[in-house]
């Protein structure tokens, strides 16, 4: 294991979208890309979910660079998207980015 302390140091955010979340998405696009451009020093990836398909998107996946859990929220609750109701849920999960291409190997 690495000498380095266990460190939470990002939040997992899974949004779902609800009935409106189509007509969200194709009326805020522009707004929600330029809102994620203001917030990359807090993303660690982010990007849509899609169907089972690969054809529609159903909702969205945050990976944030942040232990606080209400810097998460501020960043999710800001966006155009949950802003004007394209999520019918959005969950939150403590993460440790332990081993992957994104934080450049591993951790230990």
């Amino acid at each position: 294991m690495s000498s380095r302390a266990f460190d939470k140091t990002a939040y997992v955010v899974v949004c779902r979208d609800g009935p409106q979340g189509d007509a969200v998405r194709a009326a805020y696009t522009p707004q929600h890309m330029q809102y994620i451009e203001t917030v990359l020093g807090d993303l660690n990836v982010a990007g849509p979910l899609y169907d089972d398909a690969a054809q529609k998107p159903i909702g969205s996946l945050y990976c944030l660079h942040t232990s606080s859990l209400a810097r998460a929220r501020e960043i999710i609750e800001n966006d155009p998207y949950h802003r004007h109701g394209a999520f019918a849920s959005v969950e939150y999960f403590p993460h440790l980015p332990a081993a992957g291409k994104y934080i450049g190997g591993k951790i230990w």
